[in-house]
């Protein structure tokens, strides 16, 4: 092609006109073309931010990006028909059956059968141009399968199939990379062996319409975070008086726990019985004099569009808290029939407390 032959400074321009999808087709035309359009457009790849692969019970999955300045949007659709791939699109081999559809939804592709393999395919191409930098994130929504295992993953939002075994959810999980964030959603009750490595995840958020009790006091990580989960009271309890009396969750700077469901419907006939939690536990209280106790922390979620992880600034302020034996280290508690939230402080944070307390 002429265009392998322009000078880098027209070839810039030239391929400034196109977008992100028209330049990964125009990749697919061979590896000297692909090379070329990397090197004289890295400057524009390395403006990417985030790549979400969602996938849905459909079996189609859709891939979103997002840099400062535009957006990444393919999809991949599943076919009956025969589609060859002499072209060797995202660099699958010929008899990974995947194609571009020529309709009039842009940037749309075919594939037949082999799901995972096209998905491990597109991931590993993308990753090509757009490189370690960026955060890569995958969800899936009420699949029947697990997702595929993909590398340089940052965080991930699975959904959990009725039908997998406490094995065969060990099985994959040891597999799975270890990531910044990982939200499970599904009937997760009893769902994991009482070691198993979902409980040594650093960051950790829970959606099970169920109870999470046993998911809690196995937890070894740093981050946990319950959403339309059910809890007993006495559950709540032996959390605290474990570690108030340093018997575990040592590494555990965060836990929070609520009972809604977005708006504010109720899912569940009980509540908590704060009074009854807060009776029997060793909590302490700051007098009305005293200034509510102030904890800040970077909270990781995930958005819907472009479907992708990111953290937010949340705050707590309590007149409850928690002196752990031993180190006395500091939590502030905060309990509602509702919502549950503990916090340990960072070492900067309300030494007054501290302080007064080691006097």
């Amino acid at each position: 092609m002429r265009i392998l032959h322009f000078p880098d400074v027209v070839l810039r321009q030239f391929f400034e006109n196109f977008s992100f999808e028209e330049l990964l087709k125009l990749s697919f035309c061979s590896n000297r073309i692909k090379n070329l359009i990397r090197s004289n457009q890295h400057y524009r790849f390395r403006k990417m931010k985030t790549i979400a692969y969602y996938l849905t019970s459909e079996s189609m999955f859709n891939i979103t990006g997002k840099s400062t300045c535009s957006y990444l949007h393919l999809t991949l659709m599943p076919h009956p028909g025969e589609h060859g791939n002499p072209m060797k699109i995202f660099g699958l081999e010929p008899g990974t059956l995947c194609c571009y559809s020529y309709s009039e939804s842009s940037n749309v592709y075919l594939y037949r059968k082999q799901k995972e393999a096209v998905i491990q395919g597109v991931h590993e191409y993308l990753f090509q141009f757009f490189g370690s930098s960026i955060n890569y994130t995958i969800f899936s929504q009420k699949t029947t399968e697990l997702p595929p295992i993909l590398k340089d993953v940052n965080g991930s939002d699975i959904w959990v199939p009725d039908d997998k075994t406490e094995e065969e959810l060990e099985s994959y999980f040891k597999d799975y990379p270890i990531q910044k964030y990982l939200k499970l959603s599904g009937k997760l009750n009893s769902r994991f062996i009482p070691n198993s490595v979902v409980y040594r995840n650093e960051y950790l958020k829970i959606d099970s319409e169920n109870y999470g009790d046993e998911i809690l006091l196995n937890f070894k990580g740093r981050h946990l975070i319950f959403i339309y989960t059910n809890f007993r009271d006495s559950t709540i309890t032996q959390f605290l008086n474990k570690w108030k009396t340093n018997q575990g969750f040592q590494n555990l700077k965060a836990l929070f726990i609520s009972f809604y469901q977005y708006p504010k419907e109720i899912l569940f006939d009980r509540m908590l019985d704060n009074l009854e939690i807060m009776g029997n536990i060793d909590v302490r209280h700051l007098k009305p004099s005293e200034d509510a106790l102030l904890v800040k922390w970077r909270e990781m979620k995930t958005v819907s569009y472009p479907h992708t992880c990111m953290t937010e600034e949340k705050t707590l302020q309590s007149r409850d808290y928690l002196i752990r034996d031993g180190d006395g280290q500091g939590a502030s508690v905060d309990i509602t029939q509702r919502c549950f939230s503990f916090v340990v402080w960072d070492s900067t944070e309300n030494t007054h407390i501290i302080g007064s307390k080691n006097e």
